[in-house]
């Protein structure tokens, strides 16, 4: 299973001229040559369940889901639905572990780069965080692993530093001391460390979105043993977008 986490970004990304895109695009083309994916399973920050449990959405179509608010007019044109893999879904149900749900889709973090890397359409698997720990939502990644039969990429969004208090006041764009310290970690490999990130100083200040929980399932799926940065920028204030593949080889 090929594992990577994706920034989405903002929804401005859809009619800005941005090379995220390009970034993306590149990526979609990557994948489809090296393993051609049946699946993809996409975790994004924005299906989040307070409640403990990891939902699954079990109708046959994921449809566009455009949660953003306030944005220009031209943003609200683009959308991107998939055919959900009920095969899949409900091999994860089995396990127990998940709770199924039919009142989501495909939120902007999961549809959005799914909209770059696979125009010609994919199936797609779409599961939630929740406020458990880190070590759960990894050992989820490790029963997806385990479970999924087929040839699949599992995806999750977010940006390291997510501060729309910086973005609303128009902060020049800098690196972060978070993203600085994530993206050493990433190259050194050390992926426990990673695992001990949440609740540090600069991950305050950084707030990540999601609270890296969809970086957590995925690594939990791969078992990484090396990471590839494969992008990183600040397009808009208190926004970082990052694009790292990771591999267990």
């Amino acid at each position: 299973m090929k594992g990577y986490y994706i920034s989405h970004g903002s929804p401005l990304l859809l009619i800005e001229e941005n090379k995220w895109k390009e970034t993306l695009r590149n990526l979609g083309k990557k994948i489809r040559k090296e393993i051609g994916p049946e699946i993809a399973i996409i975790i994004s920050p924005h299906f989040f369940s307070w409640n403990g449990k990891f939902l699954i959405e079990t109708q046959e179509k994921l449809e566009c889901i455009q949660d953003y608010y306030g944005f220009p007019e031209e943003t609200y044109k683009y959308c991107y639905s998939a055919e959900n893999d009920t095969d899949t879904v409900n091999n994860l149900l089995s396990t127990g572990l998940f709770t199924p749900d039919n009142n989501w889709g495909l939120d902007h973090g999961a549809w959005i780069p799914l909209y770059y890397m696979f125009p010609e359409g994919i199936k797609v698997v779409a599961i939630s965080i929740n406020d458990r720990p880190v070590e759960e939502h990894y050992k989820l990644g490790e029963v997806i692993a385990k479970v999924v039969n087929k040839r699949a990429v599992i995806i999750g969004t977010g940006s390291p530093t997510h501060r729309l208090d910086l973005y609303y006041f128009k902060v020049v764009p800098k690196e972060s001391k978070f993203d600085t310290k994530l993206k050493d970690l990433l190259s050194k490999g050390d992926f426990d460390s990673i695992m001990k990130l949440e609740g540090t100083k600069e991950w305050k200040e950084a707030q990540p979105e999601g609270l890296l929980r969809p970086l957590y399932i995925v690594m939990g799926a791969v078992k990484p043993r090396k990471a590839n940065i494969v992008d990183y920028s600040i397009p808009w204030p208190g926004v970082s977008m990052i694009a790292v593949e990771f591999s267990d080889q």
